[in-house]
């Protein structure tokens, strides 16, 4: 069971009460100690959990400096996207009107581009290729997130 060994920092988290907690641990219990991020969520009372609390509530008795909660970036965001499958992002497009057929000229000038849609069976949100494909067909970043998310259900 890992031990808990310092408290080195405290980053607040969106939800309330929750923060990560950048802590020293001997994660297996070996005498080799690690900086890790520790999730700290109230009530919790598995493993260190109640140490990192306590440390974390004598963090904030002591005034000591917490870095505030930052919104993600939209790219940010979409990095975090799941993939999508070559099925699911056939119907996507093909329920906006957009065939493979569209895509493979859309990528005829471009022999890599199109080995990589033929080929792939997984698709990231942020890969160039996705990119450029939107670009070619004049769909906005949002609008690709949403039908991303969209693709997702199918």
């Amino acid at each position: 069971m890992p031990h808990f060994i310092e408290l080195k920092a405290v980053r607040e988290q969106s939800l309330p009460g929750t923060y990560i907690a950048t802590i020293i641990a001997d994660i297996d219990d070996n005498g080799t100690f690690e900086e890790v991020e520790y999730g700290v969520v109230p009530g919790d009372t598995f493993g260190i959990a109640p140490q990192v609390v306590a440390a974390v509530i004598d963090w904030k008795h002591r005034a000591l400096p917490i870095e505030p909660y930052v919104l993600p970036t939209a790219d940010e965001l979409r990095a975090e996207m799941p993939t999508l499958t070559r099925r699911q992002l056939l119907r996507v497009v093909l329920d906006i009107g957009i065939t493979e057929a569209d895509i493979d000229a859309a990528l005829a000038d471009d022999p890599v581009g199109l080995i990589e849609w033929r080929n792939a069976t997984q698709y990231e949100r942020l890969h160039p290729l996705m990119t450029s494909l939107a670009a070619d067909f004049s769909l906005l970043p949002d609008q690709v997130d949403a039908l991303w998310t969209y693709g997702l259900a199918l």
